[in-house]
């Protein structure tokens, strides 16, 4: 019995504490949830128009990097924590309004071209993730050995790529980097930010998490062996991101920092694929529809990781546009999607309504799945084959037309159960 109880598997809806109101456990991201929504709506609209808006469509980067991705990691590291770790409690009320604070004041720098607005908006966020990591460490230094506790370690360490992450961004936008300097620091910072603040929140939560929206279990083994990977990945990608900024310099140094970063790279997508491949095994088993769009985030990542590396190693630098965007709505915003359609029945009252969101997010999942990757492809394709610009603009809106059609429809599909409930019932 006891053997049994310590290998007992965690519930990803579970909680240290009922939550307030009897909505369900995840009622605390409610509003965090609502915020992200509104970043990425506007990301969709400097998407379609940022050629005619202030920071070009660039700017849409910055809007789902720190307005979507950044909020709904703070959100979800803190409730995973505390549900792994057993320990109850809440997130600060002021995270949310300080944590968005800071967004806005860097968003409103960036296009400004207002080094210090950038500056004291990363200080304000920066303090907000350091206090988040100290939460964390607390967690996990106060529980009883969970087994899960490792995930709690992993997301430490994302919150620590972070801070590195800031400090770069805070430099460039203050333009202390000059000449071939700045090209090496942005890519270093988008490597840390993407691969490490996201990539590292990703890989330790879809271990359980993906295998619960698929609503089967987790194979055997892969949480001790993704346990002992990320920790080699989280040092050997600090390594790279250093090696990264050093092919700033010319000559010899400049390529052997070049080396030293694919070799590290290297070494965190055999981790993603360590940490991965199982996932993709036991959701492929699954026979639930929610497993599309999650099971094409996770096919996602050791591809576009492997590419990364080679890349880096030929320094063909005309490809990181095609594996960025890879990388921001192949893998990032996809598994976001997922992991709200999975969320959002948790987010409604319980009864009818929440056994007819349930059902409905699970509607036209693989055919919305196939949709929003074609998209991927498209935009990927017109990145690679030489940009968005140009001759190979119109696939690239064809592309990014694909993905928003796919994320409407789910948007559609969860949002008007309240009216068919009214009227009626869920058809």
């Amino acid at each position: 019995m006891g053997d049994r109880h310590r290998r007992r598997e965690p519930v990803a809806g579970s909680s240290g504490a009922p939550a307030p109101g009897g909505t369900g456990p995840f009622d605390r991201v409610r509003r965090v949830a609502a915020v992200a929504a509104t970043y990425a709506l506007a990301v969709v609209v400097w998407v379609a128009f940022g050629a005619d808006l202030p920071g070009g469509r660039w700017f849409a980067v910055h809007l789902f990097t720190l307005g979507v991705v950044t909020n709904l990691v703070l959100a979800l590291s803190d409730h995973f924590a505390r549900t792994l770790t057993h320990r109850a409690g809440a997130t600060p009320r002021w995270q949310l309004p300080l944590a968005n604070a800071g967004i806005l004041a860097v968003l409103f720098g960036v296009p400004s071209g207002r080094s210090w607005v950038i500056v004291v908006g990363a200080t304000v966020l920066t303090s907000v993730v350091f206090l988040s990591y100290r939460r964390l460490r607390a967690l996990r230094r106060a529980a009883l050995a969970p087994r899960f506790g490792w995930v709690v370690r992993a997301y430490e360490r994302a919150h620590g790529a972070f801070l590195h992450g800031a400090v770069l961004g805070a430099l460039i936008g203050a333009s202390v980097f000059a000449g071939a300097w700045i090209g090496a620091a942005r890519l270093a910072h988008a490597h840390i930010n993407l691969l490490g603040w996201a990539g590292m929140t990703l890989l330790a939560t879809i271990v359980f998490f993906g295998p619960t929206v698929a609503r089967t279990r987790i194979e055997k083994g892969s949480d001790a062996r993704a346990a002992r990977t990320l920790g080699h990945a989280a040092t050997a990608l600090t390594l790279a991101v250093l090696a990264l900024l050093g092919t700033g310099a010319a000559g010899a140094l400049g390529v052997a920092s070049r080396v030293a970063a694919a070799v590290g790279l290297a070494v965190f997508a055999a981790a993603v694929a360590i940490v991965c491949l199982p996932v993709l095994r036991a959701m492929g088993r699954a026979r639930t529809p929610e497993r599309w769009p999650m099971l094409a985030a996770v096919a996602w990542f050791p591809v576009v990781s492997s590419a990364d590396v080679l890349v880096v190693a030929a320094a063909s630098w005309r490809w990181m546009d095609a594996l960025g965007a890879a990388l921001l709505i192949g893998v990032l915003a996809q598994a976001i999607a997922a992991a709200l359609g999975y969320l959002a029945p948790q987010l409604r009252p319980r009864g009818a309504e929440r056994d007819a969101v349930r059902r409905r997010s699970g509607t036209f999942a693989l055919g919305r799945a196939v949709v929003w990757n074609a998209g991927v492809v498209l935009v990927v394709a017109a990145a690679v084959a030489g940009g968005e610009g140009g001759d190979w603009a119109w696939i690239a809106r064809i592309g990014w037309g694909l993905v928003f059609v796919s994320a409407i429809a789910q948007a559609i599909l969860i949002g008007s159960v309240r009216r068919g409930l009214a009227d009626g019932g869920d058809r």
